[in-house]
């Protein structure tokens, strides 16, 4: 573990300036800020208060706090199971709150006793996650991928399975195949996105019309069920990729009437075991989110240790295609339902 003595001989100064530094005094110079910053880093320092070591890995949240979705959820498990075999303690931060306008993302992470990040961020909050990287500050990506020379990420190939998702349903004989994305865009749902378009797209299935945008929320998914089944040409499969909304539409599908898989096949997502708590049991693209969680605290673990700069191989999950039984054959006879119940034939 690295000294402030050792920070103060790296970066050529004082004690007391290093200090000044890491406690984000705004009367350090910033070009003299930020090469303490990177001595910091390089070796390693962690300040202490008192005689307890501010040990800590930090989940930071960039954007909008979503601890409640299954995937962070699950996430969290496997962070917290490895956080439990290390010396580090686990904080939860949101950014946008908590740092100071005149603080560096290194300093503000001094200031809260981190040595490493975990960074939930979207496609909307991308520039944060690459300021922290170009401060040098130990950090890995959950959920989202990007380029970026040093950055690493932690993240469940999903697009390969979801291909062949979507080619379940096309061998069904289904031609009109919606897909439900998250309104919040990441790596990972916008991999799952181009997936549908590339696989429909190379079978002339593709219509734009078809691709919806919810809140991943179980309510949302009720809303989506009402909504694809009012169409005056519904579809007759959907892949909806966010378990709670996949959720709430298989439950909006039994109110109305709709028969699954008789009348409508969907292709769902789950991070769990959300497909087995649904009636039928859902096919779905599945991954292991929990593993996960794990494996991107144990890769900070080691860039917290390494103290090098230069960039380690991503950490990819395996994401699989479970068929169960909410995909069937097309129907021979198609029907819109109508939010009041009304079923109606399809023309054409």
């Amino acid at each position: 573990m690295g000294t402030i003595r050792k920070v103060a001989k790296q970066a050529g100064v004082s004690i007391a300036t290093v200090s000044r530094v890491v406690n984000g005094s705004p009367t350090v110079a910033p070009e003299l800020r930020d090469r303490v910053l990177e001595a910091v880093n390089r070796v390693g320092y962690s300040p202490t208060v008192g005689r307890r070591a501010q040990a800590s890995i930090a989940l930071v949240y960039t954007g909008p706090f979503t601890v409640g979705s299954p995937y962070d959820a699950a996430c969290l498990d496997g962070i917290v199971s490895a956080m439990l075999e290390s010396d580090f303690d686990l904080k939860i931060i949101h950014l946008r709150r908590d740092k100071k306008p005149d603080e560096t993302y290194s300093q503000f992470f001094f200031r809260k006793g981190v040595r490493g990040a975990i960074v939930r961020s979207t496609f909307a909050d991308r520039d944060v996650a690459r300021a922290i990287a170009d401060e040098g500050f130990p950090a890995i990506v959950l959920g989202d991928h990007f380029e970026h020379p040093t950055l690493q990420f932690a993240f469940n190939e999903s697009r390969s399975a979801s291909e062949e998702g979507i080619e379940h349903l096309v061998s069904l004989g289904h031609r009109r195949i919606a897909f439900a994305a998250n309104e919040t865009e990441d790596g990972d749902h916008l991999d799952r996105l181009e997936a549908y378009r590339r696989t429909l797209h190379a079978h002339g299935l593709f219509d734009e019309r078809l691709v919806f945008r919810v809140p991943a929320r179980r309510l949302d998914g009720a809303q989506l069920m009402r909504k694809m089944m009012s169409l005056s040409l519904p579809p007759t499969a959907v892949y909806i990729a966010d378990p709670l909304t996949a959720e709430g539409a298989i439950n909006e599908a039994h109110k109305l009437g709709v028969q699954i898989p008789e009348e409508l096949s969907i292709l769902g997502f789950d991070d769990t075991d959300t497909r087995h708590a649904v009636f039928p049991t859902m096919t779905a693209i599945c991954q292991d989110s929990a593993a996960l969680g794990r494996l991107a605290y144990e890769l900070l673990l080691r860039q917290c240790e390494r103290r090098e700069t230069e960039r380690e191989p991503d950490g990819l999950g395996r994401a699989w295609l479970e068929v169960n039984h909410t995909t069937g054959r097309v129907p021979e006879r198609p029907i819109r339902i109508l939010p009041n119940g009304d079923r109606l034939a399809v023309l054409g």
